[in-house]
């Protein structure tokens, strides 16, 4: 037969659509490959959370320590658990309310340095980086000696978020930082 000149196969061609179990399958295999999913995608929201917060502190503190190297005088590193914050400051103006602009590297309000990268304050205020919302540090002040040493033995900083936290330590003798 032919419709238009053209033949035509007449074959009985069955319309089938999806069963309403076919669709419940579908479901409950989505549903199981989500329970699997969401709880390793919070993982790891919070893991870079932790991550990028604890990268954050730890560029500060080498900054510190690279201030103090650089200009031959004591610079520190402040955490503020309460506030959620942390700084990085030159050591001789710590207690000075007035900002010193006409000194190397310029300092603000107890003696906060300028950010080499964005010529901002060295203030990190974890309250304003929705980044990380729901980040806790702990309380330390750890300062850097043109030698390479810190203040201490060995100070340690801790970020937590999620129930999962970094510690940060700073060896006293070397100045050296590293995160566990």
């Amino acid at each position: 037969m032919s419709v238009d000149g053209q033949e035509q196969n007449l074959y009985l061609i069955k319309n089938e659509g999806f069963t309403l179990l076919d669709l419940l399958i579908v479901v409950m295999i989505l549903g199981i490959v989500g329970m699997i999913a969401i709880p390793r995608y919070n993982s790891l929201i919070a893991d870079a959370a932790l991550d990028g917060a604890a990268g954050e502190m730890v560029s500060g503190l080498q900054y510190a320590g690279n201030l103090a190297a650089r200009y031959q005088r004591p610079f520190g590193f402040l955490s503020d658990a309460a506030g959620r914050t942390f700084r990085v400051y030159d050591y001789r103006y710590r207690n000075d309310a007035a900002g010193h602009v006409d000194v190397t590297p310029p300092v603000t309000a107890n003696g906060v340095v300028q950010n080499p990268i964005d010529k901002s304050w060295y203030i990190k205020d974890l309250n304003l980086m929705k980044t990380y919302d729901g980040v806790s540090i702990t309380n330390g002040e750890i300062r850097f000696y043109p030698d390479g040493h810190s203040s201490s033995a060995n100070s340690t900083i801790t970020v937590q978020y999620a129930g999962k936290q970094k510690t940060i330590t700073v060896n006293g003798t070397t100045g050296r930082v590293s995160v566990q």
